[in-house]
């Protein structure tokens, strides 16, 4: 390093306790300064499921229950008015209850979409309330018929496809003005259809598989463990967004839940729907949006929300909301504001989600303090004392990557710069900065060997990362192209174990809760500022 760099860099790191300061009020985004956090809610806010629509100046909340509720802002106060009337078909669904629900306005009427399961089985069935005055519990009438369904309810629709599981319906319309079903749980996955005019009739041969969890390398051994449900789809700037709950809800002890927000585009409804690496939702794919996160200041209930899902989206005046629930443990409504990165969506986190990164600034790489055998560190995970280290192995040039203790020094310093459409370059601040974080090839394969390269702006997808937000102010960086993250190898955590690419561990089905939490300790990094950089 050039005594000038050395020089701009103690500069820096001088300055670092000023910027952490004016960085938990903002967040740098090419430029733009903006904070769109949880908002404050106020109220009856323990919903599951929720659904978010607006008939002139109100805001009115349904949930899971098929409880309505009402606001005069987004913020509450939320006011509990009763509840849709039960319809009396659903009573051929064992132990079924109402779920789920979604709302949307098509004209001068609001379709009620609901679902009725007995839960743990595919039973199930979709249905459809309408009203034109939303306020009026009591006026919401029902089709009197599923208009989908699946397992033993097929019976009910003559629906042949009887091993999907007919529940989390949701609808949009695409650009050309035709609407579009989107529903699926387990099971077979998420599939969208077509709707007729009526927004009740399916449109035959127009079904397609959109998401699943079961892909050629991990294939979902049993119905339970194709772990994505709760679709939902909206559409911006040329692209629409296929949104999926990963893993589990609804477990007596909401700390058990493992629940995240996971997204792909494609630019047709049906898809295919991409994640950031490429990957097709249809094959196991998806990129973390949102995870379990410790609230902002002024939220209430203030401290760990966790296993968010359940997700709805609503948009005012060019805004973006997605509205959701978590746990604490306990159930609670949740609203955030969506910010954008060249066409990927997500969400402002004090604690650094994967977006509130600086482009330009200098960071530590800490690993997740733990083994994949304890329990209690993958629920409430903490940063450990090993660091991503570049070492000097003799010649100039002949640079390589492995864990060590952390200790402050040059080479635990890496410079984030930003790419385009989510990605990312990590630049070592050894020899003279010409080197950054690299893939050594595309195979994908099990223990890619990582090491450091010469830096190739712009042209060398072996050195763009993206960042999966999984929780807790964690992060799992992904390559492109190879779609392997970066890993420890030896998950024991040996002090100067190498550091290799290897496969994204959430779509491990014979793993269990560990990675349906993506709480695979060796593929977590958290970002610790060490200086704000230049940009």
């Amino acid at each position: 390093m050039t005594m000038r760099i050395k020089r701009n860099l103690l500069i820096c790191i001088m300055g670092a306790t000023l910027f952490a300061l004016l960085f938990s009020s903002i967040v740098f985004m090419g430029g733009k300064m903006t904070k769109a956090a949880q908002l404050p809610l106020t109220g009856s806010t323990n919903q599951h499921d929720p659904t978010l629509f607006k008939d002139g100046d109100t805001y009115y909340i349904s949930a899971t229950g098929g409880g309505l509720y009402r606001s005069n802002s987004l913020n509450g106060p939320w006011i509990g008015i009763g509840g849709v009337p039960k319809a009396e078909w659903t009573n051929e669904v064992s132990r079924g209850g109402l779920w789920a629900p979604h709302v949307r306005k098509v004209g001068d009427t609001f379709y009620y979409y609901y679902s009725q399961s007995n839960f743990g089985t595919n039973d199930s069935a979709i249905g459809v309330k309408t009203t034109k005055t939303p306020g009026d519990p009591s006026s919401w009438t029902d089709l009197g018929r599923p208009i989908i369904a699946s397992g033993n309810m097929s019976r009910l629709t003559g629906e042949t496809h009887t091993t999907m599981n007919a529940i989390d319906a949701a609808v949009h319309q695409d650009r050309n003005g035709t609407w579009w079903i989107v529903w699926g749980s387990h099971f077979d996955g998420i599939y969208v259809q077509q709707l007729e005019e009526d927004m009740v009739t399916l449109v035959p041969g127009t079904r397609k598989l959109v998401a699943s969890r079961d892909s050629e390398r991990f294939p979902v051994p049993q119905p339970n463990f194709n772990r994505i449900e709760g679709p939902a789809i909206f559409e911006r700037d040329g692209y629409y967004y296929l949104v999926v709950a990963w893993d589990w809800c609804c477990r007596g002890n909401g700390n058990d839940n493992t629940y995240k927000v996971v997204i792909g585009r494609s630019q047709t409804i049906d898809g295919p729907y991409l994640d950031k690496g490429g990957v097709d939702m249809a094959q196991g794919g998806g990129s973390i949006i949102l995870n379990s996160r410790t609230t902002q200041e002024g939220v209430t209930p203030a401290g760990l929300h966790r296993a968010p899902g359940g997700m709805d989206f609503f948009i005012e005046d060019g805004t973006y909301y997605m509205v959701y629930h978590s746990y604490r443990p306990q159930t609670v409504l949740g609203i955030r504001e969506m910010d954008w990165h060249d066409h990927w969506p997500y969400f402002y986190e004090d604690d650094g989600g994967p977006y509130d990164l600086r482009d330009g600034a200098y960071y530590k790489l800490v690993n997740q303090d733990g083994i994949i055998s304890d329990p209690n560190t993958l629920q409430n995970p903490v940063a450990g004392n090993r660091c991503l280290t570049a070492v000097n192995e003799g010649n100039r040039g002949n640079l390589n990557v492995i864990q060590s203790e952390c200790n402050d020094a040059q080479e635990q310093i890496w410079q984030l710069e930003q790419e385009y459409d989510g990605f990312y370059r990590l630049r070592s601040t050894l020899d003279d900065r010409a080197y950054c974080l690299t893939m050594s090839n595309a195979s994908g394969a099990d223990y890619t060997d990582v090491s450091l390269k010469p830096c190739r702006g712009g042209d060398n997808p072996l050195q763009q990362w993206y960042f999966d937000d999984t929780g807790h102010g964690f992060h799992r960086l992904v390559v492109k192209n190879a779609n392997l993250a970066l890993e420890i190898e030896n998950e024991n955590g040996v002090i100067g174990t190498a550091v290799v690419g290897n496969y994204r561990r959430d779509g491990d089905h014979q793993a269990g809760n560990l990675t349906q939490a993506a709480k695979w300790p060796p593929q977590q990094w958290k970002f610790t500022m060490v200086a704000p950089g230049d940009n």
